[in-house]
Formats: structure tokens, sequence, C-alpha cells
């Protein structure tokens, strides 16, 4: 039906949240686990593949991932649209924004289907990963103001559901790499995760014994490491070999000091980005004191500095706080 791939986002969030619902396999395991029975009944899973990455704007991006499938549902062609939303935010205009990206991917269908005139049904699922309980309706009539001259003029449709912040334990279900990715990505805005990040431990030594584990077992601790401070990495492999099986101990020093040294360029990099910004702020003030350029527009170049000096100085230390 679809083919294409969508940009990549600098984003630790959407870059875990890619790594794993691209793999079919984890797919499979969530749509399994997590979308309405019916549906899952219905469903030839055989036929599931990935057709498109994202629809969401570049602007938005620091704010949502999504990737979109075609599977057959009740014997007819038809879409899973999946969205992570990773800022730990709610969004009112929730609907509003499945409507446009239903919209997108319909739009893109037709120009690659021409002459078919009968739209695949789109069944959309929001993956939400906050900390509080998401209170947004799912139904996007509940957004739009009717009488009943105007009501049946509206567009009705619902999105599915899936809130991180309401799972339990007994809720996280599916493949070890679905269980780890649920699990750190339900925990990892908590402030006790460095605390009690052995609770993961087990999960780890499932996924080491596993094929592809060891790739995968990177790209979480990558992740962890770039969201969260107080997670040491040399505790972290010491922990780690002593929980995985023999013939995985060397992989897992490996993954271990590769990580280590990427950790040490991206704590290189951004303290030279802090420097700069930090040297571009000292120029607007002094031009603040009495340069030729407007007060307004040095007041709103500084206030863009320093925002993104905060940005860079409390990354590690904002997510770990929250």
């Amino acid at each position: 039906m679809i083919i294409g791939k969508g940009e990549i986002v600098n984003n630790p969030h959407d870059k875990l949240f890619k790594e794993t619902m691209t793999r079919r396999e984890n797919a499979l395991s969530f749509f399994r686990e997590y979308l309405p029975a019916d549906v899952v009944s219905q469903a030839d899973w055989r036929t599931l593949r990935i057709v498109k990455e994202t629809f969401v704007e570049p602007e938005l991006k620091e704010r949502f991932s999504d990737v979109a499938y075609e599977v057959r549902l009740g014997g007819r062609a038809s879409f899973v649209y999946l969205l992570f939303e990773h800022q730990s935010r709610h969004d009112r205009l929730m609907p509003l924004r499945f409507h446009h990206y239903m919209g997108g991917l319909w739009d893109l269908w037709v120009k690659q289907n021409p002459g078919r005139f009968v739209l695949p049904a789109v069944v959309a699922i929001l993956f939400y990963h906050g900390r509080e309980k998401w209170s947004t309706g799912t139904q996007f009539q509940d957004m739009v103001e009717t009488s009943p001259l105007t009501e049946k003029y509206v567009p009705k449709f619902e999105y599915v559901l899936r809130d991180l912040s309401e799972f339990g334990d007994e809720d996280v279900k599916g493949n070890v790499a679905l269980r780890l990715f649920i699990d750190v990505s339900r925990r990892i805005f908590r402030p006790d995760f460095g605390e009690r990040f052995d609770e993961l431990l087990p999960l780890f030594a499932e996924l080491s014994r596993k094929r592809t584990g060891m790739e995968y077992l990177e790209t979480v601790l990558r992740y962890v490491y770039e969201v969260r401070d107080d997670v040491d990495p040399k505790e972290t492999e010491n922990k780690l070999v002593g929980v995985v099986d023999e013939e995985a101990k060397e992989g897992v020093v490996t993954v271990a000091e590769k990580l280590r040294k990427e950790g040490e360029i991206r704590g290189e990099i951004r303290g030279e980005i802090r420097g700069e910004i930090r040297g571009r702020i000292e120029t607007c003030r002094e031009l603040l004191a009495g340069g030729p350029l407007s007060r307004e527009a040095l007041e709103r170049k500084l206030a863009e500095l320093e925002r993104k000096l905060r940005e860079i100085g409390e990354e590690g230390r904002e997510d770990g706080e929250r």
C-alpha cells in the first residue's frame, strides 16, 4: 500500500520508541496485548507490516512519535496508527491531532492508489507516557460544539487510549523486548528510578538470551543513560554481568564500554555548547547596556538563549527529577 520512511529525531524517547515499535515482532506483541479484543480477534496478523513512520509535524516531534501499520481486519485492508506521547503532558487537542494525522495517512494512500475511492479504515491508538492519569476525552465529536442542527455534519471517531500512568506490574505484557520497553517507559520519570533500577535486571537477563537481545539491550541502556543522570554506567555493568548467563557477559562488557565512551563525548559536546551560549548571552547583555539594536529585539534574543542554556544544562537533571 504505502512505502515510506520518516525522519529520525534526535530525541531519546523517540529513538527508543522507534527502535522498539518498528520491529515487527514487538509491534505484533503490542497489538495482541493492547488493542481492543474485537480488533485483535479479527486481525490477520500475518499481514502486519509498517507502511509509514511519521505524520507528526516537525515542530511537534519533541513531544510525539508515531508509526503506521497495515493489517487486514475482518478481511479488509486497514491501518493501525500508533502515536506515542513522550513529554508527560496532557493535550486537549489530541482528537483533532488524530483527525489530522489520519487524514494525512489517507491522502498518501489515495496518491499511491489512483483509481481507488474506498478508503481503508484506521484504528488510532495513543500510548501515553506520563506521570498523571490522562484526562482528555478520546472522541473527536466531544471537541466540537454542536446542536441538533449541526450534529450530523461533525466527523465521529474515537481513538484507543493506553495510559502508562495507570499500568501496574500485572499490566506489563508481551515479549521480553516489549515488556522492558513498557517497564522502562512507565518508570523513567519517577524520582526513584535510579534506586529501583535493580527491579529491571531480570528483564535484561531474559533479553540477553535472545538472538538479537544484546542489540536491544544496548538501545535501552543508551536511552536510560541519556535521560537519567542517577544511573551509574559502571555500577550498571557490574549488576548486569552478575545476572546474565556466562556466554552473555562479554557482550554486556562490550556494550557498557561503548556506552561509557558515548557518554563522555556527550558531556564534552554539552560543555562546549553551554560555553558558546553563555558567551552569546554576555554579548547580548553588553548590547542591552547601550548597543545599536533595539532593546525589544535584544531581550527576545536573550530570552531565547537563556532558554536554550536551561534546556542543555537541565536536560539530564530535569528528566531525572520528573
